[in-house]
């Protein structure tokens, strides 16, 4: 697979678990929308490494949010990966989330993985 296909392969996913999540959060299922989130977002992120060359694990995909942040100087890449990591956490480990708090970030989250998604170079 080519760079350009693994940046779509990531893109298509980072979006089909957007539309779960909203699945989810229509559902009831606080837990498994935050997880969506999560899954959206991390992939986003896959996804513009992949533009530049690079990988990323969920061991660094910390690291990679912070440095794209720092790269990018827009703090929110930052801020919006760390509540979808809330998410993650409290929702996979804890089963602690609210549908409230699902919603409540659902749409940052969705600007963020437009925004991510505009960071990609458009292949020439």
């Amino acid at each position: 697979m080519n760079r350009m296909e693994t940046v779509q392969k990531y893109k298509s996913q980072s979006e089909h678990y957007f539309g779960n999540a909203l699945s989810s959060i229509q559902a009831g299922d606080a837990a498994k929308a935050g997880e969506f989130l999560w899954g959206s977002v991390a992939l986003a992120l896959k996804a513009v490494a992949a533009s530049e060359g690079k990988k990323v694990k969920h061991t660094n995909m910390s690291a990679y949010a912070r440095e794209l942040a720092r790269k990018e100087n827009d703090a929110s890449i930052w801020d919006v990966y760390g509540i979808a990591d809330l998410l993650h956490g409290k929702g996979f480990y804890e089963a602690a989330l609210s549908l409230e708090e699902v919603q409540t970030h659902a749409e940052r989250i969705r600007t963020m993985v437009i925004k991510l998604f505009g960071l990609i170079p458009v292949e020439s």
